[in-house]
């Protein structure tokens, strides 16, 4: 519960973090949850449900990686100002039970219900899901990914397809393989909501590969859908340096797939969110590897079907620690929305360190 004005929250966050951004109507809101001890609420993802509250998962451990984190789940009201205490997002956390679970995302199906993917270490995905009137998810179920020879990772959210003829009840999950031989592929599946498994994999298939040209890798797709087309963003690493991301389109109603590729000139995107918004417009929302500290930030694409071209990029959120972004957004009202962000700092360099803040901005912003 939120008891602090946001003029109050606004002057706590500054005082562990880097200046807010000029845009005005751009503001913290809410405070989703500050972790205890040295605890770090990372990775987060929000959704919009069908009777208008907002869930938010998140990875909550002291590090980035090398140790055990576990997944917490926390639900808001309409309009994001408020949030019910914290709990483990599993019904059974034993389930996972010394096993870092990672980079946990959220995408609604059809009926209402909720699929949240994660990966652990060592390159293995699961899924997990939450119905309405539950409050926890079900034990996790490991993804198949045939195909795919070494590790898979996940990191944007399961897209439950509109149905079009035969093709009815169909989830793209995307992932991506590491290795020469590796890259940003999606595991095909169908939603079964009484059947088990409840995600039915059909398949794979790979959008791009890596080392195109040497020393590329292509990593964290994330996508959307307008009409018959699926917008997939891609991380791409040039010799684990920041690259352009890879805009990658195509019609995921044919057997096979033919995909068409565009480089983001000027856009170094990290672990980014795609919002089709209510304008038919797409809020591309990422951690800018082109300045320092991977700040959040944001952008609106106006033809998310044709050519991208680097508009207005809007500044969102900014904790000054290295380790941040991760980005995810929901559209409350039209043309309002939310974007989560996290103070990845030590509370021994932050009073705010651990906080999983909700920051608001507006159409008008970009």
């Amino acid at each position: 519960m939120i008891r602090k004005t946001l003029a109050v929250v606004v002057a706590v966050l500054l005082a562990g973090a880097t200046a807010q951004p000029a845009a005005a109507s751009v503001g913290m809101v809410a405070k989703i949850v500050q972790e205890p001890g040295e605890f770090e609420a990372r990775f987060p993802d929000v959704v919009k449900l069908d009777d208008g509250r907002l869930m938010a998962v998140w990875h909550r451990a002291a590090e980035h990686q090398g140790t055990v984190g576990t997944i917490r789940l926390s639900f808001g009201s309409a309009n994001g100002r408020t949030w019910g205490e914290s709990a483990p997002a599993l019904a059974d956390p034993g389930s996972m039970n010394g096993i870092d679970t990672r980079d946990p995302k959220l995408g609604k199906m059809p009926d209402g219900s909720v699929v949240m993917t994660f990966f652990v270490p060592g390159g293995k995905v699961y899924y997990s899901v939450w119905k309405p009137g539950w409050t926890r998810f079900t034990d996790p179920v490991q993804l198949s990914a045939p195909g795919i020879t070494t590790g898979v990772y996940s990191h944007g959210a399961p897209l439950a397809l509109a149905d079009r003829g035969t093709h009815v009840g169909q989830v793209l999950i995307p992932v991506y393989s590491t290795g020469p031989a590796g890259g940003a592929h999606y595991i095909q599946a169908t939603w079964r909501p009484t059947a088990d498994p409840r995600l039915l994999v059909t398949g794979t298939h790979k959008i791009i590969t890596n080392s195109n040209p040497p020393g590329r890798a292509y990593q964290e797709p994330s996508f959307v859908q307008y009409g018959d087309t699926v917008v997939a963003v891609i991380r791409a690493q040039q010799d684990g340096n920041g690259s352009p991301a890879i805009i990658a389109r195509w019609n995921p109603y044919t057997a096979k797939p033919e995909f068409t590729y565009q480089s983001f000139t000027g856009v170094l995107a990290n672990s980014h969110h795609l919002l089709k918004t209510a304008s038919g417009k797409l809020l591309f929302t990422y951690g800018d590897k082109a300045r320092s500290g991977r700040p959040t930030v944001g952008m609106m694409i106006g033809t998310p079907t044709g050519t991208w071209t680097k508009g207005k990029v809007v500044p969102l959120y900014n904790s000054g620690a290295a380790d941040q972004a991760n980005p995810s957004s929901v559209e409350i009202a039209p043309g309002t929305f939310l974007t989560l962000g996290y103070n990845a700092k030590k509370k021994s360099a932050s009073p705010t360190g651990g906080t999983l803040w909700v920051v608001e901005s507006h159409a008008a912003d970009y």
